[in-house]
């Protein structure tokens, strides 16, 4: 059959070419024959032999009809059936395709580019993972790049092209004939032209080209670059707080949430007065604040075929709108597991922050809360460090004076009593052990509770460890003997 394939314009304008031939064949033979037979040059067996021969090419064309149809057929109504499943669930063209490249891109990274994957231990086995992660909002920000010898200006003018391609073949499918009656027809308008035989490979053919001599080097600073222009999109000037949020998330878990936030970003605009507007609910947003959320998850590890508990970090979005109206987005499905204390802290900040208040006097307090508003995406992102610099500010007479922020001295053990009793409900959700499991033995049950305290208290352990010592180093700093 694969020399009937729909894709092969050759096949279509040969079969169109032997049509043509056939009919002006056919003619000339009836011609020739009528004449033979009203001659009598030949004996009727040479006679009967011709006529097999006849029927035989007849039905050899018939044959190569046949088949070039029936294949056209199974590729329109294959491509029909997935622009019938994009029309049903109200998905675009656009979105199909460019969601099909980009999920290729991603699979074809880990083939194709030279040092990406990395083995690792995952419980007892070495396996092979990417080195990084690497989000499609890389691949969206490209500009001015070469897929073989054409140039594309951007991303969307890719796909569009692809777009293209595809409502050519939606067109093209609905023209297939139902029988060979319509062939002829079918092949004067179409002879020279392609029905995919596989419409998800034909528009994502450009994307193993895009990575034509990628290294893993080269792919990062190109991830790189694409997270910060996400990051530091003027359109969340406004939104500090969320930019700040994001930042610190992204030294935790680099790249993991440069999508979410990219699609976030996508789906904004400005109108003619300036304000930013939803295009989804089509409504003006009044701010945008986000957290990281901390969330325990209970799940069965193929690894070792035991049930454990993980923490993840699950960044959200909370919108308000001009008339009041709330909008909340998760990122479900780039949570990460936090392995880490300084991982920990990034869904601490909040209680961090005000947990330095314990150590302020009234006019520190003042002063710390017109900081962070002039600050807020700095605070956000680093609030340990901007802490600092702003109690470095409140130093006079070289640190002989005391300090105009401090009631005192630096206060290390405040500010830990604090920030543990405002982060008691996500510390609480740490170390608490899921329910055993109806298939858990006494045994695993109690080797799983024991596991998940020793990893829970380290967790914490070092989480407070990146908090207190940058604050002893702040403290050496206030220390007039270092100073002198």
């Amino acid at each position: 059959m694969a020399r009937y394939e729909a894709s092969s314009i050759e096949f279509g304008e040969k079969l169109q070419s032997d049509l043509i031939k056939r009919k002006k064949d056919e003619a000339k033979e009836q011609e020739k024959f009528a004449k033979k037979i009203a001659a009598a040059k030949f004996v009727v067996k040479g006679a009967n032999e011709f006529l097999k021969n006849r029927v035989e090419t007849f039905n050899t064309s018939l044959s190569d009809e046949k088949a070039f149809l029936t294949t056209a057929q199974t590729n329109a109504k294959n491509i029909l059936a997935i622009k019938s499943n994009l029309d049903e669930e109200n998905i675009s063209t656009y979105d199909y395709v460019s969601n099909s490249i980009g999920n290729s891109w991603r699979n074809s990274i880990e083939n194709n580019v030279e040092g990406i994957m990395v083995q690792t231990m995952v419980g007892n086995e070495i396996k092979e993972i990417p080195a990084y992660d690497v989000p499609l909002a890389t691949l969206k920000k490209l500009t001015n790049f070469k897929v073989g010898n054409k140039k594309y200006a951007t991303y969307e003018d890719m796909v569009n092209e692809q777009v293209a391609l595809f409502d050519n073949a939606v067109t093209h499918a609905r023209n297939v004939p139902s029988d060979t009656t319509g062939v002829q027809t079918y092949l004067d308008t179409y002879a020279k032209q392609e029905l995919p035989n596989n419409i998800l490979g034909a528009v994502t053919r450009p994307v193993k080209r895009i990575l034509r001599g990628e290294t893993k080097e080269t792919l990062q600073a190109k991830v790189n670059k694409s997270t910060q222009e996400t990051l530091n999109d003027p359109l969340f000037n406004s939104f500090t707080q969320f930019a700040g949020t994001f930042e610190a998330y992204n030294k935790a878990f680099p790249n993991a949430s440069t999508d979410f936030i990219q699609d976030y970003a996508d789906n904004l605009t400005r109108d003619i007065n300036g304000n930013i507007v939803d295009k989804k609910v089509k409504k003006i947003i009044k701010s945008s604040t986000s957290k990281i959320e901390l969330k325990s998850i209970s799940r069965d590890n193929p690894e070792n075929n035991r049930r454990e508990t993980v923490i993840v970090a699950q960044p959200t979005i909370t919108t308000t709108y001009a008339d009041g109206t709330v909008g909340v987005t998760i990122d479900t499905e780039a949570q990460k597991e936090i392995v880490s204390g300084e991982q920990l802290l990034v869904t601490l900040g909040a209680p961090l922050i005000n947990s330095f208040n314990a150590t302020l006097n009234s006019f520190g307090r003042e002063q710390w809360s017109v900081y962070q508003k002039e600050n807020n995406k700095a605070v956000t992102s680093n609030p340990v460090g901007e802490f600092s610099k702003f109690i470095e500010s409140g130093i006079q007479a070289q640190g002989k004076e005391a300090n105009k922020y401090l009631t005192g001295e630096l206060d290390i053990s405040k500010i830990l009593e604090s920030f543990l009793a405002g982060g008691s409900k996500d510390f609480i959700n740490i170390v608490k052990t899921s329910p055993r499991g109806t298939n858990e033995s006494q045994e695993d049950y109690d080797a799983r509770v024991q596991a998940d305290n020793e990893k829970s208290q380290s967790l914490i352990l070092e989480t407070f460890q990146n908090v207190i010592n940058p604050l002893k180093d702040l403290s050496d700093v206030l220390d007039v003997s270092l100073r002198s």
